[in-house]
């Protein structure tokens, strides 16, 4: 809906999700919204989208969700494939390498591209579904009302006051949904100041490899974009105080002192200064309000996470707010997002915060004399590299997260399932390895809400569910696993329906018809 011409206009509850900010949190989370059946409202306070690079790199846990969203092709066309990361001293030396081979994914590389194009991606997906975005559309203020959230828009001159049921705050670090939240962004600022550019290099590099280069006066990190573009990070000189941008002779100068060769920087398309954060808001909702992507949390770039972190929020929030508002669902659900995001934003601080820490170390040893790592150790690297990969993400502790019977090494619940990829729609899917009691009244209990699967029809592996005996995982909608159950008998079949009726809602005409036929039997 568009903000009527004329006087000020307040409409009654004109749209039951509305959307703040149309960076990749918001843009996604409407997206997913869409494909779980709910049409947002979507408002930005720009006049039209941006071109700027600012977050690159998807990583593969975010990749496998874009594919669950349908919309993996586009983003794999689009990017450049990024399947290891050297970190250089000086002279080029290699200190350590991170290689994303084996990782127990279906996608086992980064994918790369300027985030305009990947909003692009997703506003034209929206705009193919007669979805509208409201550029220049500022919100004003979020207020409580009776009925909802009194939300009021202003665009060309013009104020518009709705209801809105839900507000997803997706507006970046400045966010209007927080400040009405009254959160702030707690936390710190990294010492240093520094510079990003969308450039070309004449420096050789290995094919879909992405560098961080260090020395003693700081570091260099180049990632691969599409069109033989790099995406550049570099730390300003202390006595750097110009408010003036570099132009592209002045920039390349920097990154060669900080390289120690001649990069051959050139074509300068866009550069920003910018600082490093490592900061998160106490509470990511109040019920109805929500907060999404920078909004809410704050990483230190060479982590490389914090767009990451904005599609997993769009992905947890979507499914639970869709099942809500479609009626199907207790509103108490919505309550596991803050509790279970705020678990993912841990890690996306501690892991950035690791990486800053790693370059940052390095480059205090090359000013004491060389820089150097232990030895490799093949374990560690590789659970290195799905740390990275965000694949390690978990809502253990989450009241949407249990199990029935025995405790087993392996995936636990909260854990990604590591086949997900292979489970689609918008239900939960409950995967029964081996005989299991009760299915059919579950599935008429929980009607589409939960679809069953034989793990034998779908070749899934026992071991890699974490039920090497037999048993049966619920997947949520995100491709998390909310529910094990070991082994599979009435008790923990029971155990399973009686933790899906803490959330959902079940279908009263199956279950009432199916406790009659059994009162009755012919």
């Amino acid at each position: 809906m568009s903000i009527q011409s004329g006087q000020d206009d307040e409409s009654a509850l004109a749209s039951v999700v509305l959307v703040v900010g149309t960076g990749p949190a918001g843009l996604f989370a409407a997206c997913e919204l869409l494909r779980h059946g709910v049409r947002p409202r979507i408002v930005e306070r720009r006049l039209a989208p941006h071109h700027e690079a600012r977050g690159t790199v998807l990583q593969p846990a975010t990749l496998e969700i874009i594919d669950r969203g349908g919309l993996i092709e586009p983003f794999l066309r689009a990017g450049a494939r990024i399947r290891q990361v050297q970190v250089l001293g000086p002279g080029l030396q290699e200190i350590a390498t991170t290689k994303f081979a084996d990782i127990g994914c279906k996608y086992e590389f980064q994918c790369s591209l300027p985030q305009w194009r990947t909003e692009a991606i997703l506003r034209e997906h929206l705009e193919g579904l007669g979805v509208e975005i409201e550029y220049g559309t500022e919100v004003k203020s979020i207020e409580d009302g009776p009925a909802g959230l009194r939300v009021t828009l202003e665009a060309a001159g013009r104020t518009e006051i709705l209801t809105a049921a839900y507000v997803l705050g997706a507006g970046g670090a400045h966010s209007v949904t927080r400040h009405s939240m009254q959160e702030h962004l707690d936390g710190e600022t990294y010492g240093g100041r520094f510079i990003v550019a969308d450039v070309k290099v004449r420096l050789p590099c290995p094919s879909e490899c992405g560098r961080i280069v260090v020395g003693a006066t700081g570091f260099v990190l180049f990632s691969p974009l599409p069109d033989d573009r790099w995406l550049i990070f570099v730390n300003r000189k202390e006595t750097d105080v110009r408010l003036e941008l570099p132009i592209a002779d002045d920039l390349g100068a920097l990154v060669n002192a900080r390289v120690g060769v001649d990069v051959g920087l050139h074509d300068l398309q866009w550069v920003s200064y910018f600082k490093m954060h490592k900061r998160a808001t106490e509470r990511l909702s109040d019920g109805r309000r929500f907060l999404l992507g920078d909004a809410a949390h704050l990483s230190s770039p060479l982590g490389g996470e914090g767009l990451n972190a904005a599609f997993m929020d769009a992905a947890n929030i979507a499914w639970k707010l869709a099942l809500v508002v479609r009626g199907v669902a207790n509103p108490s659900l919505l309550d596991s997002y803050a509790a279970e995001r705020g678990i993912a934003d841990h890690h996306v601080l501690e892991v950035s915060d690791e990486v800053h820490g790693f370059v940052m170390n390095l480059i205090a040893m090359c000013d004491d004399g060389a820089a150097a790592v232990p030895p490799a150790d093949p374990v560690e690297d590789m659970a290195s590299a799905r740390r990275r990969s965000m694949l390690d993400v978990s809502y253990l502790g989450s009241a949407l997260v249990a199990q029935a019977g025995v405790v087993v090494d392996g995936l636990s619940p909260g854990g990604r399932f590591p086949a997900c990829h292979h489970l689609s729609g918008t239900s939960h899917h409950l995967i029964a390895f081996g005989e299991a009691p009760r299915l059919d009244y579950l599935r008429a209990r929980w009607n589409q809400l939960v679809s069953i699967v034989d793990a034998s029809t779908a070749q899934f592996d026992a071991t890699a569910a974490g039920v090497p005996n037999g048993g049966a995982i619920l997947v949520r909608p995100d491709g998390f696993v909310g529910f094990r159950a070991n082994p599979v008998d009435e008790t923990t079949m029971d155990a399973l329906d009686a933790h899906l009726a803490t959330y959902l809602i079940p279908n009263v005409a199956a279950t009432y018809a199916r406790a009659t036929a059994a009162a009755n039997p012919r």
